[in-house]
């Protein structure tokens, strides 16, 4: 799955979003023992989150993507795809 770090990638199931977050620690260069460090939460739960465990505590996962530099956006269904740089 080679894919640049800057794509925009829709989220429809938890198997989608947890093979983004592993792409994005991998192509950072971090074990999942690092991340989980970083993110505050316990191996056995980063494992299960890239995994896709659709039970994941969602406190976590925003912790986690924080970790990763990542941020959530929810827009509507369709909603043309844009970089929000310089926006607050």
């Amino acid at each position: 799955m080679k894919e640049d770090s800057t794509e925009f990638r829709q989220v429809l199931t938890p198997n989608t979003l947890g093979e983004a977050v592993r792409h994005h620690r991998k192509t950072r260069g971090l074990t999942q023992d690092r991340l989980a460090g970083l993110a505050n939460v316990s191996i056995g739960f980063l494992s299960d989150f890239e995994n896709g465990k659709p039970t994941a505590e969602i406190g976590k996962i925003l912790n986690t993507l924080s970790a990763l530099g990542l941020d959530l956006h929810v827009a509507p269904r369709g909603a043309r795809r844009h970089t929000l740089k310089g926006r607050q």
